[in-house]
């Protein structure tokens, strides 16, 4: 290895461009050799430093690029998993084309389980969401008046784990002002049409 970088070094040393190099270096005066020393000093110090900040930013954006995909496998294994409880939640050989309750209904019907009063519960109509591979979702508005918190308890737990697949998305409740202790809730509901298999 040393012979071979010896033999680079002779060969370099033998071309007329460095012959001629050498000889206008070695006419030039020691403050003259000095400035070009510390120029070529500079020089690549310049050069050290832009490759070392050019290799950074290289590894910054493929840090950053790893973790957008990170990000997007994380949210694929989310909906994974969604889209596997609403699977789950299909009993083996059902046929969903017999769950025909109106949303509004099974929403009463959850109030009634909670000891709410139909009249309390005020539904709002559908709105559609985005469709899927195994359901279709759809938005619902619903507002209860003058519950206690018993009952909100007991309806929210209802109407998300009843046995059709259903989330409650955002919830906001307020006292009633005559100081009486009633609540009234509205909240976001999502709820899901599974599709008939093919």
């Amino acid at each position: 290895m040393n012979d071979s970088l010896q033999r680079l070094v002779d060969k370099i040393q033998e071309q007329p461009w460095f012959q001629s190099l050498r000889s206008k270096w070695d006419e030039l005066d020691a403050q003259s050799r000095l400035y070009l020393q510390g120029a070529a000093a500079v020089g690549g110090l310049l050069l050290l430093g832009w490759l070392v900040l050019g290799t950074w930013w290289r590894v910054h954006s493929i840090r950053n690029e790893i973790a957008d995909k990170d990000e997007i496998i994380r949210k694929i294994q989310s909906a994974t998993a969604e889209r596997d409880a609403l699977k789950a939640r299909i009993p083996a050989g059902r046929d969903t084309s017999a769950d025909s309750q109106p949303w509004p209904a099974y929403f009463e019907a959850a109030a009634a389980m909670a000891g709410v009063d139909k009249t309390a519960l005020e539904v709002s109509p559908e709105s559609a969401g985005t469709g899927g591979e195994i359901a279709d979702e759809y938005f619902y508005e619903l507002s209860l008046k003058k519950v206690n918190a018993k009952q909100l308890a007991k309806f929210l737990f209802q109407a998300e784990n009843g046995r059709r697949p259903a989330k409650i998305r955002k919830l906001s409740v307020e006292t009633a002002p005559d100081m009486s202790g009633a609540l009234d809730a509205r909240l976001s509901m999502v709820v899901y049409k599974i599709k008939n298999p093919s």
